[in-house]
């Protein structure tokens, strides 16, 4: 098995503006232990991209792409976003974001639909970030299993036989569940 890691270097002068990429496949846990610690770092926070090795020479274009859209600028609005889920059967979700978090939340949907799944970093309104996972089922995805996405348990409780939180379905992601869920 194989994987495949570019070390970018946005400015030769700023040690701190350099970045490694690895794929994340069955031998990203091994691979990055040999590299800080083993831990998640700072610079692998909100440095996702998927890369068509297929195509090598569209990853450097496509690696200064992901680079060049990681900062924000004073001026630039910073990805704000506010998701409020169902609270009940047949109660409504809302998605209130600014243009640039709804950009890039329909670029990560792209992604998903390309890719199986996608992760980006959104802000509430105070300026904690947040991860936000999005899923792309295949059409026998057992639905049935995943637990249903209420969240008012005066109206609903949910079914203990059922064992699949969402954060379960996804696959390319599963490292990152399994450090804090």
């Amino acid at each position: 098995m194989q994987i495949h890691c570019y070390y970018f270097i946005g400015d030769l002068d700023d040690r701190s503006e350099r970045y490694l990429f690895v794929e994340n496949n069955a031998l990203y846990d091994e691979f990055i232990s040999q590299f800080w610690g083993g831990g998640q770092r700072d610079s692998e926070w909100g440095m996702d991209t998927y890369l068509d090795v297929t195509k090598p020479k569209e990853i450097l274009h496509q690696l200064e792409k992901v680079y060049n859209n990681l900062f924000y600028e004073e001026d630039e609005s910073m990805p704000t976003c506010h998701i409020y889920g169902q609270q009940s059967w047949h109660g409504n979700a809302f998605l209130i974001g600014n243009r640039a978090a709804l950009t890039e939340l329909r670029d990560a949907i792209d992604t998903a639909l390309n890719y199986e799944e996608a992760r980006l970093t959104l802000f509430p309104s105070d300026d904690e970030g947040y991860d936000f996972f999005i899923k792309c089922t295949e059409e026998d995805f057992k639905w049935q299993m995943l637990e249903m996405p209420y969240h008012d348990r005066v109206c609903y409780q949910p079914d203990e036989t059922v064992n699949l939180p969402p954060y379960k379905a996804f696959k390319k992601y599963k490292r990152f569940f399994s450090r804090g869920m």
